[in-house]
């Protein structure tokens, strides 16, 4: 419908053109019979330009819109958003519309490579002159074929290419949580860098960069691991959000001690075999590790002389310190409730152990109601201080008793042990501050 009131508001605009305008010269004396009529099985596009070679650019430009959205606005596609206007107080905007077209045109689609010159059945144009001003343009009209059954081929054409695009987005979104091999990572990203391309509506373009965003901080999810096999062996491990990953790239290894210093890739692992002969028993000996994926630097620090057979306990290591911070993003005083509570806490990572961080559970003395952090699922892997910060959403009720000088926070923070992929838990017990407190 908006096609014919636009084919008739520009056939009123010619009429008007016509009033103010001499014809100077034409490619035929009679007017064909096609110009300004609906042809069945073809396309009638006219067009204004200053020279007769951009008349026919924009013309077939013309035809090539005309297509895509013939082919566009009469498909079942599969995702949302493909076909949309803007309804204001003065009617429907199309401008989204020809954005869409534009999106296309750049999208590579194979069916708009058939669109040609060659294929311009009739061609009729005028060279005119403005009575007034006395400049000179063209108007210039093409009848182009374009059946029915055309339409439907390039309509099948589209989905096919549209739903592979589709299933190739959806295949990455289930995969981003079972990556095997840290190269998938970059795979994926150069993948939706391509499909954000090719996607011309604003939702799904969205929906890529969301996406890429959230493979890109695979890297920040990144730890190294070891535990050594011998006296002399080390096997190091990559790790994605407490899971093994492949990696190609073979970390380097420095000691202040061991010689003869070798690396190995062992099924997906990295065996260090080292001469400890000249490390000293009364002296802290160690092997610096470190990897860099992408601009991700991995390293840790083994601790020469540890044994082999010994389990590390991250309980014993990860200690929590000084002062819990807790934070609500609203504080209603009247009612006593509190929303979206963020926490602030210190661990001392005493020995550098890379460990992952599960979920945190607190019972703070103002609430009704324990804190729980799920699904927090952070690596860490760096020997000292670490700073915890999470998110508990929702709304809490305070209790009307004042806070003690001497009252404590108290809970349990989880945490993975990749080494033996067991369960830990380290208690806390820790003074607090609030921003709720009168």
């Amino acid at each position: 419908m908006k096609r014919l009131i636009t084919l008739a508001c520009m056939m009123l605009a010619i009429v008007t053109i016509y009033a103010q305008n001499k014809v100077v010269e034409s490619s035929a004396k009679k007017v064909p019979a096609w110009l300004g009529t609906a042809v069945e099985g073809k396309l009638v596009v006219s067009v204004t330009a200053p020279t007769l070679a951009q008349a026919q650019v924009k013309a077939m430009n013309e035809v090539t819109e005309r297509i895509i959205l013939s082919v566009a606005s009469n498909v079942s596609v599969t995702q949302r958003n493909v076909a949309s206007e803007t309804v204001t107080n003065d009617g429907v905007e199309s401008r989204d519309e020809y954005n869409r077209i534009a999106k296309m045109k750049s999208a590579n689609l194979p069916f708009l490579k058939g669109i040609s010159q060659a294929k311009v059945e009739e061609v009729y144009w005028r060279r005119m002159r403005d009575k007034q001003t006395k400049k000179e343009f063209y108007e210039y009209s093409v009848l182009y074929p374009y059946s029915r059954a055309e339409q439907r081929t390039l309509q099948s054409q589209f989905e096919k290419i549209d739903a592979e695009k589709v299933a190739q987005y959806q295949a990455l979104e289930d995969g981003i949580d079972d990556i095997a091999d840290v190269a998938d990572i970059k795979a994926a990203i150069t993948q939706l860098a391509a499909l954000k391309e090719y996607f011309f509506d604003d939702v799904r373009v969205k929906q890529a960069e969301g996406l890429m965003l959230r493979y890109r901080q695979l890297y920040d999810a990144l730890a190294i691991t070891g535990r050594f096999t011998n006296d002399n062996t080390y096997l190091v491990q990559v790790l994605l959000k407490g899971k093994p990953v492949r990696v190609a790239k073979v970390p380097t290894v420095k000691s202040n001690c061991a010689g003869q210093i070798s690396v190995e890739p062992q099924d997906g692992a990295f065996l260090i075999s080292f001469d400890a002969t000249d490390c000293l028993p009364e002296e802290e000996n160690f092997l610096d590790i470190q990897l860099r994926i992408e601009n991700k630097k991995l390293q840790q620090r083994a601790i020469i002389g540890v044994d082999a057979d010994a389990t590390i306990n991250i309980a014993q290591a990860v200690v929590p310190e000084g002062k819990i911070i807790l934070t609500a993003n609203a504080v209603n005083k009247q009612d006593r409730t509190l929303t979206d509570i963020n926490i602030r806490m210190t661990l001392n990572n005493r020995q550098g152990i890379t460990f992952g961080l599960k979920s945190i559970e607190l019972e703070v003395p103002e609430l009704t109601a324990p804190l729980v952090f799920d699904d927090i699922d952070a690596i860490f892997g760096s020997k000292g201080i670490i700073q915890v910060k999470a998110l508990a959403e929702g709304t809490m009720k305070a209790r009307t008793t004042k806070k003690s000088r001497f009252a404590f926070v108290k809970g349990t923070i989880t945490v993975v042990n990749p080494t033996t992929n067991g369960v830990e838990r380290i208690k806390v017990s820790l003074p607090y501050t609030t921003n709720w407190e009168e």
